[in-house]
C-alpha cells in the first residue's frame, strides 16, 4: 500500500479519527462482558446437573438460550429498557437455583419509560454485582427492586439490594472513579468490579461524561446504584 499503509500500532500517525478509537473502545468493553456471566452460569448448571437431573436444568438451559439470543439482538449495540429488564429477570430466574429461591425481584418502572433506548448489557452487570458480592453472605430474604423515572430529559434507573453494602473508605473510592471522564486505552485499576467499570465507560462513551453510574452504600443495609443517560425512545 505504500506510504498509505496503516500503522496498527501508532494509530494516530496516520489521522485515524478519535471518534473511530473510542467506537472499538467501546466495543471492546461491550464483549468484555458477555463471558463474565456465562462462565458463572455454567458453573451454576454444572454443580445442578451433578447433584441431581430434572426440570431445573432445562429451565437454565433455556434461560442460557434466551441469553444468547439477546447477546445477538441488536447489531449497534442498543436496545429497549424494556429488554433489558427481561434480560435480569432472566438472570436472577438462573441465579436463584445456588439462592434457592430466595432472592425477590421487583420492578417499578412506568410504562411509558420501557421503550426508552439505552445500551445493552446496563442493567445485569449492576444486577450481578449485588448477587455476588452483596448476598453472599446472605441466603435469606434477597430483595433487589429497580426502579425509574425521566426528568429534564434524563432517564434515571435506581437498583436497590439489601445486601451486605460497601465500606465507606471503599465506596469513596469507587465513587471517585466512576466520576472520572473516561479514556480510550486507559488501565482499570481494581477498585471497580469490571461490571459496573464497564456500565460506566459504554455510557460515557455513548452519550458524555455527564451521564454514567453513582454507588451510594452502608454496610448492614444495602447498596443502591444510580443510572443515568439520555430519555430517548428506541427506534
Amino acid at each position: 500500500v505504500g506510504k498509505e499503509q496503516l500503522d496498527i500500532e501508532n494509530p494516530e500517525k496516520v489521522g485515524w479519527p478519535e471518534q473511530e478509537k473510542a467506537r472499538e473502545e467501546l466495543l471492546a468493553l461491550q464483549y468484555q462482558i458477555n463471558p463474565h456471566f456465562l462462565y458463572n452460569t455454567f458453573e451454576t448448571m454444572r454443580g445442578i446437573a451433578l447433584s441431581e437431573h430434572n426440570e431445573k436444568v432445562a429451565d437454565i438451559v433455556k434461560n442460557i438460550s434466551e441469553f444468547m439470543r439477546y447477546n445477538m439482538y441488536g447489531a449497534d449495540g442498543s436496545t429497549s429498557l424494556q429488554m433489558e429488564l427481561q434480560h435480569v429477570t432472566n438472570y436472577i430466574r438462573i441465579m436463584d437455583y445456588r439462592f434457592d429461591d430466595k432472592i425477590r425481584l421487583t420492578m417499578e418502572i412506568p410504562e411509558q419509560m420501557r421503550a426508552l433506548s439505552m445500551p445493552k448489557f446496563t442493567l445485569q452487570p449492576i444486577v450481578e454485582n449485588a448477587v455476588l458480592h452483596g448476598f453472599t453472605e446472605k441466603r435469606a430474604d434477597c430483595e433487589i427492586c429497580i426502579s425509574g423515572q425521566v426528568q429534564d430529559g434524563a432517564a434515571r434507573l435506581r437498583i436497590v439490594d439489601n445486601g451486605c453494602g460497601i465500606a465507606a473508605d471503599a465506596l469513596e473510592k469507587i465513587n471517585a472513579d466512576l466520576k472520572e471522564p473516561f479514556q480510550p486505552g486507559q488501565p482499570r485499576n481494581g477498585r471497580v468490579s469490571i461490571g459496573i467499570y464497564n456500565v460506566n465507560s459504554r455510557l460515557k462513551l455513548n452519550y458524555g461524561d455527564k451521564y454514567g453510574v453513582r454507588i451510594f452504600s452502608e454496610v448492614g443495609v444495602g447498596t443502591t446504584a444510580d443510572i443515568e443517560f439520555p430519555a430517548v425512545m428506541q427506534k
